[in-house]
């Protein structure tokens, strides 16, 4: 895109699983494999109907998210407490060894995050991740951790999205105004964090459009895009220039 509009005072926060990188290589794939192994018969559709609230009742902490969140998805799922007890210690030992978190970004991602840059703008990764998955994402591939300004991992805070309180620091730090701010998320916690903290929103239908883009119309974004790719594309029509 050619743009030579002054983006020096525009910020985009960006979640990081299902935007910058694959949620299905690192949590879904793994969790699906593990409940199928321990029950292939478990309830996977009324999983996905509960995503919405599972989601909203289980955002907001900054410890034990997952398990909390695993133990009512093995309740709505129908695994007895023997399986849920497996559950958790299969997860727990892949927590330990890290081998099956795969970190793998998504098609187009460096190229966008390189030109938003080359635009001027000022980008911060905002996730409910640790500092260990951020640091892992450094490692791993700098040309992307290192686009950003600022990462703020669930460790920096006392509450996590959909609380504000990670894109609120954000941009005080980046020290852009709500106005001229958007954030970029696949969950409806990325979105209703980004209205509790005043900014503009853009949901990312990623690797799931069939599923979460239902989900998604229910919080009302202020847009919608297929992939973050797009996002240079949609930039003035987001802030009005």
């Amino acid at each position: 895109m050619n743009d030579h509009t002054n983006w020096g005072n525009y910020a985009i926060l960006c979640d990081m699983d299902g935007v910058i990188i694959s949620l299905y290589a690192r949590w879904v794939k793994p969790f699906e494999t593990l409940i199928s192994r321990i029950n292939p018969n478990f309830d996977r559709e009324a999983i996905i109907e509960k995503a919405s609230s599972l989601l909203m009742g289980h955002g907001g902490r900054n410890r034990r998210i997952m398990f909390r969140g695993i133990k009512k998805v093995c309740e709505i799922g129908r695994l007895t407490k023997l399986q849920t007890y497996r559950m958790y210690a299969n997860l727990l030992w892949m927590v330990i060894t890290r081998k099956k978190f795969e970190i793998v970004p998504l098609d187009g991602v460096e190229e966008t995050l390189l030109l938003l840059k080359k635009m001027g703008l000022r980008l911060a990764l905002v996730t409910t991740a640790s500092n260990y998955t951020t640091k892992r994402l450094k490692r791993k591939y700098p040309e992307i951790y290192n686009q950003f300004e600022y990462v703020l991992s669930r460790n920096d805070v006392q509450f996590t999205k959909p609380f504000p309180d990670q894109l609120v620091s954000a941009m005080k730090k980046l020290r852009v105004n709500a106005e001229n701010t958007v954030m970029v998320g696949d969950l409806i916690t990325d979105i209703v964090a980004g209205k509790n903290a005043g900014v503009k929103t853009v949901a990312v239908l990623s690797e799931f459009p069939d599923i979460t883009k239902l989900l998604l119309e229910s919080v009302e974004p202020d847009f919608f895009i297929d992939s973050f790719s797009e996002l240079p594309d949609y930039l003035k029509l987001i802030f009005n220039k």
